[in-house]
């Protein structure tokens, strides 16, 4: 069984912060895997939102969770897919150059 344990305040005021975001948004500490989650009181039974990729409340969970609510999911996809492009662009790149050396040497 997991154990949850709800955050209702910490030092910095993250907790109060994220309640701002939505007043439902709660945070639970995941014991049984070392994490921090954000959970959603409108959800009903399945409340859970997603993990905090960070060891502990600070700024970047408030970041976080305001990058990633639904009214921001158009901005995260186009950036997702800009990533991948500059990816996609490097690994021809370096494809190319490396048949360019294979070539040259030859």
């Amino acid at each position: 069984m997991k154990r949850l344990f709800e955050i209702e305040d910490d030092c910095l005021d993250i907790v109060k912060r994220i309640k701002s975001i939505d007043s439902d948004y709660f945070i639970m500490r995941n014991v049984d895997r070392n994490c921090f989650e954000l959970h959603c009181r409108s959800q009903g039974k399945n409340s859970y939102c997603l993990t905090l990729p960070y060891d502990s409340l600070d700024e970047r969970c408030v970041s976080y969770v305001l990058k990633t609510r639904v009214q921001n999911a158009e901005e995260v996809f186009a950036e997702m897919e800009a990533e991948n492009l500059k990816l996609q662009k490097r690994q021809i790149s370096s494809v190319l150059n490396g048949f360019e050396e294979i070539v040259y040497d030859s």
